[in-house]
């Protein structure tokens, strides 16, 4: 199981408003990305082949260094082909991932987990 610290910069993030864009996550090519501005004023640009590779570039934003520790595959129940977008709602205080294209390719705004932690949409 996944430990309360493996995605520690990831349910930061997800909390002050960005969104992660998953794209067959357990196929041959995974991509995870997302975009936000910085206080500053400059884009941060994401694209990783794995969430934990979005954790660690979230981490080094933070100044953590603190290495990730687990191994764990996330999003296996998800399978090849799909898309998606992972979020949170202030109001319900709940991260939630939903599908943005179904296996046909057509659009999809259907919720396929919603939990109170990050850990819980990931097994």
């Amino acid at each position: 199981m996944y430990d309360e610290n493996d995605f520690t910069a990831v349910s930061k993030f997800l909390k002050l408003g960005i969104k992660i864009t998953v794209k067959n996550p357990m196929g041959q090519q995974p991509a995870f990305s997302s975009s936000f501005p910085t206080p500053k004023g400059t884009i941060v640009n994401l694209n990783e082949k794995s969430m934990y590779d979005i954790e660690r570039k979230l981490r080094a934003l933070l100044g953590n260094d603190t290495p990730v520790k687990t191994k764990l595959t996330p999003f296996v129940y998800l399978g090849t082909n799909f898309r998606g977008v992972i979020y949170f709602t202030k109001g319900s205080n709940e991260f939630i991932l939903q599908e943005t294209h179904n296996v046909l390719g057509g659009e999809s705004k259907r919720i396929v987990r919603q939990a109170d932690t990050f850990n819980q949409l990931l097994s």
